[in-house]
């Protein structure tokens, strides 16, 4: 017998007594039934079939829960490194541990709330290699390959009815009910998707254009001339005594090309990320 992965979801054929006993019929009754033999015991094609995809579906579930447990183990290792970078770094990724180390014990546990969080951190993984601190990361790919896997394995058809609740209501009421539910994930993650996007390009942009300010900043280059290149609408100007700052009004300012000077002209140039 396959295990029971939730003994009380008798709804799904696996957490039942499916099936019937190899000594229970003789191998030509079998046949005669169309029936074969699976893990010792006779079944239908369509029951091993169904037998096969829920175990499939349980293990993976599993597998992803214990995989988002290691994720946190990660960060906790490399918080020393994440604290170099500023505590609003230390905040996020702090979050984003508990979240994840949250997702992937419900997951393990075959909890619904676990599932909605794990495909917020999913579709995060989408995202978060076209952030400034992982836009130049090596393994960013495959963060985003898990990002699509764990989407699929955990939106697939036998995985919601995994973490649906159970209920004795008719068979077109329990559709309905799925159906919303799913449309109403999708929305969130669509909502989500375009807000990351929006955030993603309009970082980029600032970017672009503080790094374009420092090209522009060639040394000797009289520093009133330089500055009235930059119109107000677009970029603010901050003086100080030996600097300028040139911060574009995008990507919340966090973006800007500190330019150097003795007063009167450009001595040096460099761009900078707000943390």
């Amino acid at each position: 017998m396959l295990k029971k992965y939730q003994p009380g979801r008798t709804d799904l054929l696996i957490n039942n007594d499916w099936g019937i006993p190899y000594d229970g019929l003789t191998k030509e009754v079998a046949q005669s039934r169309n029936m074969l033999l699976f893990h010792d015991r006779w079944v239908t094609k369509e029951e091993k079939k169904q037998l096969r995809e829920e175990q499939s579906t349980y293990q993976s579930i599993l597998i992803i829960g214990y995989l988002l447990i290691c994720i946190t183990l990660y960060i906790i290792i490399n918080i020393g490194i994440v604290f170099q970078s500023g505590i609003v770094s230390v905040s996020i990724a702090v979050t984003y541990g508990i979240a994840v180390l949250v997702a992937g014990i419900g997951l393990i546990k075959f909890r619904r709330f676990a599932r909605n969080v794990s495909v917020l951190v999913f579709v995060s993984f989408l995202i978060l290699p076209f952030m400034p601190m992982l836009e130049n990361e090596k393994g960013a790919p495959l963060l985003m390959l898990f990002g699509l896997s764990g989407l699929y394995y955990l939106l697939r058809k036998t995985a919601r009815k995994i973490f649906s609740p159970f209920s004795k209501t008719s068979a077109d009421d329990t559709k309905t009910k799925s159906s919303l539910v799913i449309k109403g994930i999708y929305l969130v993650i669509l909502c989500v998707t375009l807000f990351a996007g929006y955030f993603v390009y309009d970082m980029s942009q600032a970017g672009r254009m503080a790094a374009n300010a420092c090209i522009g900043a060639i040394q000797g280059m009289p520093l009133e001339d330089y500055l009235s290149k930059f119109p107000a609408t677009d970029y603010k100007i901050v003086r100080g005594n030996k600097y300028v700052m040139i911060v574009p009004k995008r990507g919340m300012g966090r973006n800007s090309c500190t330019v150097e000077h003795d007063g009167q002209k450009i001595t040096g140039s460099k761009t900078e990320y707000i943390d």
